[in-house]
């Protein structure tokens, strides 16, 4: 079969899949210029890009985007200081992709303790442990993701370096800049767990006050689910609270079906 191209690249290597719709959303996280500015771990997982790469993928699609009358999501979790990485105007030139940050609950107020993963891999990195040598500290990351925010802390409390990461998340300051630059900002839900866990009126309850603070800061009334981890009745449950739309992962196999939620490629 032949493949389409964008520019250089083939469609399959823009992370676009036969069969999708090409009105797609990109998912990244970090963003780095050399190898060692990110800790090995998110090389490892694929969870980091180098950012002339990532730009001329952006500028490919862009070209795409325009030929076809389409337009891109290009959404970043977790709050990444990164993304000033990108040149301040940037998107400004290349108008059909529309950046997004998604920030939890605690990031929107400024309170800056490292969510655990990213507490585990600076640790990590500190003290040159590779993630096969988790658990000789009896620590799985994967059963460390499936706990609460609040258990994953105590879990990996007995850490004897704490990593300073406050100032690799994105501040009120940087927020205000990127508004002004056509940014928009949206929820990474009330904590950074498996919120289908959760019982039917806590996370009610949570993903209230999660709009709450949406609706107070003015940013958009949209949620993208933590690791992209969501079923049927949470998606119900944050359509009752006021959420107008909702952000999944195509790779994430711990998913519902509701057509509604849109399903990221991750990048």
């Amino acid at each position: 079969m032949l493949l389409m191209q964008i520019g250089g690249e083939s469609l399959e290597n823009l992370g676009i899949k036969w069969g999708d719709n090409m009105n797609f959303t990109i998912c990244l996280h970090r963003i780095h210029k050399h190898p060692n500015d990110v800790d090995e771990s998110y090389h490892i997982l694929d969870m980091s890009v180098q950012l002339d790469h990532l730009l001329n993928k952006l500028v490919d699609l862009n070209q795409y985007n325009l030929e076809n009358n389409q337009q891109t999501l290009v959404t970043f979790d977790d709050g990444w200081k990164d993304v000033l990485l990108i040149p301040d105007d940037f998107f400004l030139k290349h108008e059909t992709l529309q950046p997004v940050i998604f920030l939890t609950d605690s990031q929107i107020t400024e309170d800056f303790t490292p969510l655990p993963l990213h507490k585990l891999y600076s640790w990590m990195s500190l003290n040159n442990i590779s993630l096969e040598q988790l658990t000789q500290f009896s620590i799985d990351r994967d059963e460390l993701k499936n706990l609460r925010e609040k258990v994953q802390h105590e879990a990996l409390s007995n850490m004897t370096t704490v990593p300073d990461l406050e100032n690799q998340y994105l501040n009120s300051t940087d927020i205000k800049y990127l508004r002004d630059k056509g940014w928009r900002f949206a929820s990474h839900g009330p904590e950074h767990s498996d919120l289908r866990l959760i019982e039917d009126k806590e996370l009610m309850d949570l993903l209230s006050n999660s709009l709450c603070l949406i609706e107070e800061n003015n940013l958009e009334t949209w949620i993208a689910w933590p690791e992209g981890r969501w079923d049927d009745r949470i998606s119900r449950i944050a359509k009752e609270v006021g959420f107008t739309k909702q952000f999944g992962l195509i790779e994430e196999p711990r998913k519902g079906s509701n057509g509604d939620v849109i399903l990221r490629n991750l990048w």
